[in-house]
């Protein structure tokens, strides 16, 4: 026969052996966790879906109406419908060309200060190194008529984001 006193003996040093066990594995992920960071950067996903909304809302169809935008071209956004709270986030140009390509209208808003920080890492070779501060960015051309007239004209949007919520 088995020695009973011997197996409960056994069984409570089996109680300290798992505690140990897992106070390590507590540690070891603990340690991981603070080395093993992951950041998840929508900048420019943001860049991309702003610039979207602002094409669609400053030349709805495809034509644009100047008149609209007349007296407020430094708040054109919030003519758009976009909430005033969050364009301190962004920074948006929209330029309208001609043909010849000369500049007729210039629409901008928002914070102006991330453009150094874009022209800075256009400019650099050594980007892979610090792209997380970098600010989101997205711009392009697209095509549009001018209410009234019926030349075939380009805007060109641009859009910043330089911080997250």
């Amino acid at each position: 026969m088995r020695n009973k006193r011997a197996v409960m003996g056994e069984s409570i040093l089996m109680i300290y052996r798992i505690v140990l066990v897992t106070v390590i594995a507590l540690v070891v992920i603990g340690i991981s966790a603070v080395y093993y960071d992951f950041y998840i950067d929508v900048r420019d996903a943001e860049a991309i879906a702003m610039t979207r909304e602002v094409v669609d809302c400053v030349s709805p169809a495809g034509i644009i109406d100047l008149n609209k935008f007349a007296e407020n071209e430094n708040n054109f956004l919030e003519a758009c419908g976009f909430d005033s709270s969050e364009l301190n986030r962004f920074y948006v140009s929209v330029e309208v060309f001609d043909s010849t390509g000369e500049e007729i209208k210039k629409l901008e808003q928002g914070d102006s200060g991330a453009i150094w920080i874009k022209e800075l890492f256009e400019g650099s070779g050594g980007v892979e190194n610090i792209k997380k501060y970098r600010p989101g960015s997205f711009g392009g051309e697209y095509s549009v008529l001018v209410k009234g007239d019926n030349i075939k004209k380009r805007i060109k949007v641009e859009v910043l984001v330089n911080h997250e919520f």
